[in-house]
């Protein structure tokens, strides 16, 4: 492609970036002489909405931005290629060396720089959470990061979030593994988040390797294994680099404070909810992983079935092989409550007071029950991996 004339004024230089549907190209302003980025996007059948969504979004929140580190809007047109339609953003063109490629160099940083660029990148985020209403990057990570003439830069804009109201939510699952936080994985984005990925990009910056490949000590860094920083800088990496967003620090000005003066001390700890095995005699099978869940429930005349995905959840039943009936199905993202029948004696086999378990999705219920009852044990089991696995209280 190089050599091109896009838009009757820009000639290619070369590809930059490239994902299915996606070019990112260097070119030259014929008419100016500088050389501008294109970010072009493929209008054809494989085209996904969502992806067209997200660069929309891109463009409009581009146009809105003026910060000295963050390329500007210089312009959007659409273009006729040989097989298909593509719509282009025109922005300014950044020369320099992503922290991803330092770090492919062999390139790590000390305490004092991390310092540094965590000041800088603390800086670009305050201006983007305090916009009206705040802007969610989403994807901060080393390679979207770029040193240029001593200043830094944060690039690529393709994932960003408008946060208006109480709209905390995002139901485009956007980011990338290691360095995006758990609620992301369920489209929930807030200006935490961005902070997340903040701790998870200065972690790979020190030690030289990605986030999910560092020794843990549960579900924490294990920052006795990281010698080149104080236990001060550790304990502040730590807080933004908490899975938990409850005990995460909350802001860039919090964050700030505390890099300077230390963290303030975090709340106290919920008490720890022993483990509970599965029964030994169970035929319920449960299977997970960071991002789905599924429960099967054997029954007298088939099997219940519940499915939780990162965008939904289902509850479907089948008898002797046949589909006997489907839940509504409910966003991810609604899920509120859960909440536990315990057995009652004496027990009536039937009645409203059958043990079980329940989940509230917005207005929608969905019940875990069996026919035959399910036990004690079968149930305390179950009700203690989905509080785990979904973060929420037990009711």
């Amino acid at each position: 492609m190089a050599g091109q004339i896009l838009g009757d004024r820009y000639q290619v230089e070369r590809q930059l970036g490239k994902q299915t549907g996606r070019w990112t190209l260097l070119t030259r302003d014929l008419q100016t002489q500088e050389r501008v980025v294109i970010k072009l996007i493929f209008i054809d059948e494989q085209l996904e909405p969502d992806d067209l969504k997200l660069f929309e979004r891109e463009v409009e929140i581009l146009k809105s931005l003026s910060h000295p580190s963050i390329p500007r809007y210089l312009g959007y047109f659409e273009q006729d290629l040989p097989n298909a339609k593509a719509l282009a953003l025109i922005q300014t063109y950044v020369e320099g060396r992503s922290l991803e490629q330092c770090l492919q160099q062999g390139r790590l940083f000390n305490e004092a720089e991390t310092k540094q660029l965590a000041k800088a990148l603390l800086g670009i985020l305050s201006y983007l959470h305090g916009r009206t209403p705040p802007i969610i990057h989403r994807d901060i990570k080393p390679s979207n990061i770029l040193l240029a003439n001593r200043q830094l830069y944060l690039v690529d804009f393709g994932s960003v979030k408008r946060v208006s109201g109480n709209d905390t939510t995002a139901f485009t699952v956007v980011g990338t593994y290691g360095y995006m936080p758990p609620e992301q994985f369920s489209g929930r984005a807030v200006p935490a988040s961005d902070l997340y990925s903040l701790g998870a990009t200065l972690l790979a910056l020190v030690t030289g390797t990605h986030p999910s490949s560092l020794a843990r000590a549960g579900t924490n860094i294990d920052f006795s294994k990281i010698s080149s920083i104080s236990p001060s800088f550790a304990d502040w990496l730590g807080w933004l680099y908490e899975a938990n967003l409850d005990r995460r620090a909350k802001s860039v000005q919090e964050a700030l404070e505390a890099l300077d003066h230390g963290r303030p001390s975090p709340p106290p700890a919920a008490p720890a909810i022993a483990p509970i095995r599965k029964p030994a005699d169970t035929k319920i099978t449960l299977s997970k992983d960071p991002t789905f869940l599924e429960i099967t429930i054997p029954s007298r005349m088939g099997q219940i079935q519940l499915q939780i995905d990162q965008y939904q959840i289902t509850l479907s039943s089948k008898k002797l092989g046949i589909s006997a009936g489907r839940s509504p199905v409910s966003a991810r993202k609604d899920i509120h409550r859960l909440e536990y029948q315990k057995p009652a004696a004496p027990f009536t086999s039937g009645g409203e007071e059958d043990p079980h378990i329940a989940i509230w999705a917005g207005d929608q219920k969905y019940e875990l029950r069996g026919t035959p009852p399910l036990t004690k044990p079968e149930l305390d089991w179950l009700a203690y991996e989905l509080s785990s696995w979904l973060k929420l209280p037990i009711s």
